[in-house]
């Protein structure tokens, strides 16, 4: 990851004034001063936060997938990381059916060993000021394979926890949301405040592995028409200033 250079500008004088005469001392009434400053300047953070290991906050890791994982955005308040929502492999059928995502596969870049952690995304509030966030999740319509439409098959979110390297304050998070399939409005995960969300923040869906192999389902209903393929959507997750 890329250094950010801080500027550190500092000025610095002092004078020191004063007569020495025979005994007794007599200080000059007439005294002289002069001011000087000192200044720091910092500049808008506008790198990119690699995805970091939970267990050592200090190190990045590299996640591993069959798909093209795209690159997190830039800027002091950024979407570091978004996860790729695989649900797997099934056989068609008649009855309502309920599948789990996959968990994640991360590569450690210190040592180069492989593990399967809890489905997450990644964000950073890296603004320095007094001011908040609100973090939302929208479907951008139905499961679909070509044109044809999984009909009210439902993508939900639970067992969301939040974990931060940082010692800021914890921001407010949405314990479980269901998405909406039409697209329609955004739903709300998180929220911070003017005095919580700093740094780097990973929402977590289920707090260990275990949790987390149930924690992101797909409902299917048998009357939905199952045609052989490969069914996907979109999901936009947004990270909002909320000014204080």
């Amino acid at each position: 990851m890329k250094k950010i250079m801080r500027k550190f500008i500092v000025f610095m004088a002092l004078l020191l004034g004063g007569v020495c005469v025979e005994v007794p001392v007599v200080f000059a009434d007439g005294a002289v001063e002069n001011k000087s400053e000192a200044e720091i300047l910092y500049t808008e953070n506008s790198d990119i936060t690699p995805p970091i290991d939970r267990d050592k906050p200090g190190e990045a890791v590299e996640i591993v997938s069959s798909v093209p994982i795209r690159p997190g955005t830039s800027g002091p308040l950024s979407v570091d990381f978004a996860p790729h929502v695989i649900f797997g492999e099934h056989d068609g059928s008649q009855k309502n059916d309920l599948y789990y995502a996959k968990l994640m596969r991360i590569k450690k870049l210190s040592d180069g060993t492989e593990e399967m952690v809890p489905n997450f995304l990644q964000i950073t509030d890296n603004r320095g000021k007094n001011s908040g966030w609100r973090l939302t999740i929208k479907q951008n319509g139905q499961l679909k394979n070509g044109t044809h439409s999984l009909k009210g098959a439902e993508i939900s979110l639970k067992n969301i926890t939040l974990f931060s390297p940082n010692n800021g304050g914890k921001p407010i998070a949405t314990e479980s949301v269901r998405l909406d399939p039409e697209g329609g409005e955004p739903t709300e995960m998180a929220k911070s405040t003017e005095k919580t969300g700093k740094g780097t923040w990973l929402v977590m869906f289920g707090k260990d592995s275990e949790e987390s192999k149930t924690s992101i389902q797909v409902s299917v209903p048998g009357t939905s028409e199952k045609k052989k393929g490969n069914y996907t959507t979109s999901l936009t997750w947004e990270l909002i200033d909320t000014p204080i």
